[in-house]
């Protein structure tokens, strides 16, 4: 039996306004992914959620459909939440026959261990995210906020956008990044794993020794207008695609 081919994607950022962007990721869901045994989606697969009855919208019920034809195929598609999609909910779920991951998962590649992360939670050094981040993922602020009309989610997810936009112009960048020390401390809290990760759009192989032991971090890539980016493992080992 040959090994699995696995793939992993992150940050697409989906929306209406940048209709370029999902055509890449439909075209990508009716070919390269019918080939791949399970699609991982490491969060902010869109540009904001505010909530399952946001599948109405025909921008979004056509990605829905096409997830859903590629789960039809025997592709097993899984989606993590990111922080700008964190309210996808179980209606997602069961349209797109997608299964929705908890924070952190451990998932095994050809017998290699890997922490599958968004990659918000290592940014430590970034406080004011941090502070933000407690506040949004608290279960009291989910119901209250989802009992808001959705026009009125809408104009609060702007507006944080917004807001977070003009924060990252006064952060200095190594703060947005990967803090170290949480990083080694993740490693060591899950027996040195490889890790995959997104949310930095930052994509690079990077090779860490923590304690005498060897861990690979793969930092996924965020899309373009005109280029989406996918992680591969299959029987060859990993390797980086690139989709337009």
């Amino acid at each position: 039996m040959n090994p699995k081919t696995y793939a992993f994607i992150s940050d697409l950022h989906l929306q209406a306004e940048e209709p370029e962007k999902t055509n890449i990721f439909l075209r990508f869901l009716q070919s390269e992914a019918r080939s791949v045994d399970e699609l991982f989606i490491l969060g902010d697969l869109f540009e904001y959620w505010v909530g399952d009855d946001q599948a109405d919208e025909p921008c979004i019920a056509e990605i829905i459909l096409n997830l859903h034809e590629l789960t039809k195929t025997g592709t097993k598609v899984a989606v993590m939440h990111g922080n700008r999609d964190f309210l996808i909910g179980q209606k997602f779920s069961k349209l797109t026959g997608a299964s929705l991951l908890p924070d952190e998962v451990l998932i095994d590649i050809h017998g290699q261990r890997a922490l599958l992360l968004h990659g918000d939670t290592l940014c430590t050094d970034d406080i004011d995210y941090q502070s933000i981040r407690a506040v949004i993922r608290n279960p009291e602020w989910r119901r209250e906020f989802l009992k808001k009309p959705i026009g009125e989610r809408r104009q609060i997810a702007r507006s944080y956008r917004l807001e977070s936009e003009s924060a990252k112009k006064e952060k200095e960048k190594e703060i947005m990044d990967v803090s170290l020390e949480t990083l080694y401390s993740t490693l060591r809290e899950w027996n040195y794993p490889l890790l995959i990760h997104g949310h930095t759009h930052r994509p690079q192989h990077h090779a860490h020794e923590v304690d005498g032991a060897n861990c690979a971090r793969f930092v996924l890539a965020d899309w373009s207008a005109t280029r989406g980016h996918a992680l591969v493992f299959d029987k060859t080992g990993s390797r980086e695609i690139d989709l337009s």
